[in-house]
């Protein structure tokens, strides 16, 4: 009958209809499945990342945990420190974010080394480390500072990390606040 032939004709076309949904959820759901195998696989990378990385992380919180006022204290008493403990504070104002002085070439020596350089901030450094919350705003830098670095932030701090007489060794010797 008409209507029957009617009513077949409006299912024919729901049931396209339905077809038509159910493929492209079927592929909105390949899309998904796709994206969650490429999140699990950059999430893995992302975790041994962080596996590489958190030795260096515990290395600094343990650094910054062992300051005391009297290493403050010893650094700012320092009429003329050596090089590498005024570019070890022009990264820490790098980190805080504070602003260095104009850059003038000069050279500065680390580990009996001559090396072509800017001339350090240490004047800028003395008056951030006279703030009186100097050593909690350290402390507070390790705890949740250092999440905030962003790639600005290490290019910054790259040029100083290349110089191969930038490391911990030299600025033990140059100072026993620096161990």
């Amino acid at each position: 009958t008409v209507a029957t032939n009617k009513m077949l004709k409006g299912l024919e076309v729901s049931s396209a209809e339905a077809k038509q949904e159910g493929d492209q959820v079927a592929g909105i759901k390949a899309k998904c499945e796709e994206d969650a195998t490429r999140i699990s696989a950059e999430k893995a990378s992302c975790a041994n990342d962080l596996a590489k990385a958190q030795p260096f992380v515990d290395e600094a919180n343990a650094a910054i945990d062992s300051i005391k006022p009297a290493h403050i204290g010893e650094i700012k008493k320092l009429s003329n420190p050596s090089d590498i403990i005024k570019l070890v504070f022009d990264c820490v104002l790098i980190l805080f974010r504070l602003p260095l002085a104009r850059v003038k070439t000069t050279k500065v020596t680390m580990a009996k080394t001559e090396i072509p350089w800017f001339e350090p901030s240490f004047k800028q450094a003395l008056q951030m480390m006279s703030s009186s919350n100097f050593l909690s705003q350290l402390v507070e830098f390790g705890n949740t500072g250092k999440d905030r670095i962003n790639d600005e932030t290490i290019e910054f701090l790259s040029v100083y990390i290349d110089i191969e007489q930038f490391n911990p060794g030299v600025a033990k010797n140059a100072s026993t606040a620096a161990e």
